[in-house]
């Protein structure tokens, strides 16, 4: 290939690059995925704490249970008895002998 060959190419590739780029990025703005309506619900959230709530929560008591559940000390759960069925015997088992 030639130099002028070569400078082609990637200055057209440079151009689909960037035209491809620019669609997906036009493509994402027009398109988008909440209603009208919602985008004018949509509230700001405050950034402002409420330190007095904060500090009073980080002072409450501690309540500790008087049983607590420890799940690794519970004993196994007995095996579950079943008492066996009554077989009923299947057409192809059954061989009816003919009665003279």
């Amino acid at each position: 290939m030639k130099q002028k060959d070569i400078l082609f190419f990637f200055i057209s590739l440079f151009i689909v690059v960037v035209a491809w780029v620019g669609f997906n990025i036009w493509h994402e703005h027009v398109t988008s995925t909440l209603s009208s309506e919602l985008q004018m619900q949509i509230i700001p959230i405050n950034p402002d704490f409420d330190t007095e709530t904060l500090q009073k929560l980080k002072t409450r008591e501690k309540i500790t249970p008087q049983y607590e559940f420890d799940g690794a000390k519970t004993p196994p759960t007995p095996p579950v008895e079943t008492t066996p069925k009554a077989s009923v015997p299947s057409p192809a088992e059954e061989q009816i002998t003919p009665t003279p």
